[in-house]
């Protein structure tokens, strides 16, 4: 299995999906701007800590700031036995600059 790369445009209509579980891993200081609706905040730091508790039939999709530290836990997804992993090409960057909404942390 691959690491899928989804834009805001192809994740947007997909967060109504309840197979779909959408990780924060920014930093705790990062969320001043913002998170996207529903998602689960855990820090890249902490994802092997905690990463045995997250279930195993979601599709996990991670995000970050630009996009660089999400493929990383996305890989890290695959290594541990998860088919269905995606992460968000260029981050909350990208999802703002595509004017889609952001909730206050």
């Amino acid at each position: 299995m691959s690491l899928k790369h989804l834009t805001p445009d192809e994740l947007h209509p997909l967060l109504n999906d309840l197979s779909l579980l959408l990780i924060d891993i920014r930093n705790d200081h990062e969320l001043v701007s913002g998170v996207l609706p529903g998602a689960l905040h855990v820090p890249l730091g902490h994802l092997t800590m905690v990463f045995d508790q997250l279930p195993q039939d979601k599709k996990l999709v991670f995000y970050c700031r630009s996009g660089v530290r999400s493929i990383s836990a996305g890989e890290f997804a695959l290594a541990q036995g998860y088919a269905d992993v995606s992460h968000l090409a260029g981050g909350i960057l990208a999802w703002a600059n595509a004017g889609l909404p952001i909730q206050a942390a």
